[in-house]
C-alpha cells in the first residue's frame, strides 16, 4: 500500500514539474553550485553538510545582493546503485537496486547595508528504493548563515540542523555549527577556511554518539572567473564517540574541476568533476575483527546540470566508490547513476 501510494505521489511531483514548465513565466534565477539537497543521496552525512561550498565563491561574483531574497528548488528522478549501503552504520547490502528520488529546496538570502549577509534555508530530500525498502533515506536540513563582508575578506558562521530517517524510521540527529574565514589571496586565488564542530545523535545506536571537529582548507583557482575554476581541499577530522571501537582521525583530501557554458543565459551549462580520498586511522580495536580498523575510501564523481529550457534543468550525475577496509561489512566498491529534472520556481 505504501508503494503505491509512493508511486501515485511520484507521478504527480513529475507531472507539477512538466506543468510548471509549461505555465510559468521565464524564471532568471541562477541555482549556482552544489545544494544540500542535491547531495542528499549520499549517505554520508558529513558530505551531505559541506556540499555546496562553491556557492560561497559563486554567489560573491554572480548574484546580486538586492535580488527577490527567496528561491524554491524542485526537483525528482531516478537512482541506479549497484551495491546499496549506508556508510554512517556500516552496513552493506552487497545488491543493486533503483531509487526514485524527490528534492525540495526553500531559500532566504538577503544582504543588509552594513555589508551582512543572512541565509536562511531548509531542505528535504528523500530516496525510497523500489525493492530494497529498508535502505529508503529522508533527510530534514535547517540551515543559519551569517557573513560580514569586509574590505578583502569575509568572517561567518552556518548552523545546521539534521534529521535523517532511514525506513521511515529516525537514523540520527546532527547538530554542527562552522565558523569560517574566506579571501581573495589574488585576483585568481580564493581560500575558504573554516572549523567544524558536529554534535551526533543515533536513535537506536547509542554507542555511536559523537562529537565531531574537523578543520577544512579549500584553495580555488580561477581560470576564467567562477566560469572555470579548481579547488584544492585538505580535511583533517577527529570524531570521538562513546564507543571506544568508533573513535577515529581522518584525512581528506579533494580535487575539484568546474566549468560554465552560458548557452540560454542565466541558465548554463555546468560540469562538475572531482575526486576524493580520505585516509581513516581508528583509534581502538574492532570487536568484530580484533584488531585496529583501517580504512581508505576513494570517490570519482562527475555531474552535468543541462538546461532544457528557462524553467528545467536535467541534473545528471555519475559516481564511483572504492572503500577499502580490514571490516568487511564496509570494504566494497559501487556504482551510482543519478538524473533528475529540476524546477526552480522562484
Amino acid at each position: 500500500m505504501y508503494k503505491n501510494r509512493l508511486s501515485i505521489s511520484i507521478r504527480g511531483c513529475w507531472l507539477v514539474l512538466f506543468l510548471t514548465a509549461l505555465g510559468m513565466p521565464a524564471v532568471q534565477a541562477d541555482t549556482g553550485g552544489d545544494t544540500e539537497s542535491s547531495q542528499a543521496t549520499e549517505t554520508s552525512q558529513a558530505d551531505i553538510v559541506a556540499a555546496g561550498l562553491a556557492n560561497d565563491v559563486e554567489g560573491r561574483a554572480e548574484r546580486d545582493p538586492y535580488e527577490f531574497p527567496v528561491q524554491l528548488t524542485l526537483a525528482a528522478g531516478l537512482q541506479y546503485d549497484d551495491n546499496v549501503t549506508v556508510d554512517e552504520l556500516d552496513e552493506t547490502s552487497n545488491v543493486s537496486d533503483t531509487a526514485a528520488l524527490f528534492d525540495f529546496d526553500a531559500d532566504y538570502k538577503k544582504r543588509f547595508n552594513q555589508g551582512t549577509d543572512l541565509s536562511v534555508g531548509y531542505s528535504l530530500a528523500q530516496r525510497t528504493f523500489f525493492e530494497e525498502s529498508e535502505f529508503d533515506l529522508q533527510i530534514h536540513n535547517g540551515k543559519l548563515g551569517l557573513k560580514q563582508n569586509f574590505d578583502g575578506f569575509d568572517v561567518g558562521a552556518d548552523f545546521y540542523t539534521i534529521h535523517a530517517r532511514l525506513d521511515r524510521d529516525g537514523l540520527l540527529n546532527i547538530q554542527q555549527l562552522a565558523p569560517y574565514f574566506t579571501t581573495f589571496l589574488t585576483e585568481k586565488l580564493y581560500l575558504r577556511s573554516s572549523y567544524r564542530y558536529q554534535d551526533k545523535s543515533f536513535k537506536e545506536n547509542k554507542d555511536r554518539n559523537a562529537h565531531t571537529h574537523a578543520i577544512d582548507n579549500d584553495l580555488y583557482y580561477f581560470l576564467d572567473s567562477t566560469r572555470e575554476y579548481f579547488v584544492a581541499g585538505y580535511r583533517f577530522e577527529s570524531e570521538d564517540t562513546r564507543a571506544d571501537q568508533f573513535d577515529y582521525n581522518a584525512h581528506q583530501f579533494v580535487v575539484r574541476y568546474a566549468r560554465r557554458w552560458n548557452l540560454y543565459g542565466n541558465r548554463p551549462l555546468r560540469m562538475r568533476l572531482d575526486w576524493r580520498f580520505e585516509m581513516r586511522n581508528y583509534e581502538s580495536i574492532t570487536p568484530s575483527i580484533g584488531e585496529i580498523r583501517d580504512d581508505d575510501r576513494h570517490r570519482l564523481r562527475a555531474r552535468f546540470d543541462v538546461p532544457i529550457s528557462k524553467t528545467l534543468t536535467a541534473l545528471l550525475k555519475y559516481e564511483y566508490r572504492n572503500h577499502a577496509s580490514n571490516l568487511e561489512t564496509v570494504d566494497f566498491t559501487d556504482n551510482r547513476v543519478e538524473a533528475q529534472l529540476q524546477m526552480v520556481l522562484f
